[in-house]
């Protein structure tokens, strides 16, 4: 299994990997950077990248909208 992510969930202004991840998130919600308030997607889209990067399998964690590579 891969253990890094493809740039994908990136953000590409600022390049840091940290979504605004409201609490009532939908597929449909739109997610910004936390950093610098860029648009990064609907939830349903990252979330779906961000599984099939290794997410569902264990390999990295989201929390408080930061991606973590697990050791």
């Amino acid at each position: 299994m891969e253990r890094k992510l493809d740039h994908g969930l990136d953000c590409p202004i600022c390049g840091t990997i940290y979504l605004d991840i409201p609490k009532d998130v939908a597929s449909d919600t739109p997610i910004q950077c936390s950093t610098c308030g860029t648009f990064l997607g609907s939830w349903g889209e990252l979330e779906s990248s961000f599984n099939k990067q290794g997410g569902q399998h264990g390999v990295f964690d989201m929390y408080d909208g930061q991606i973590i590579r697990k050791d």
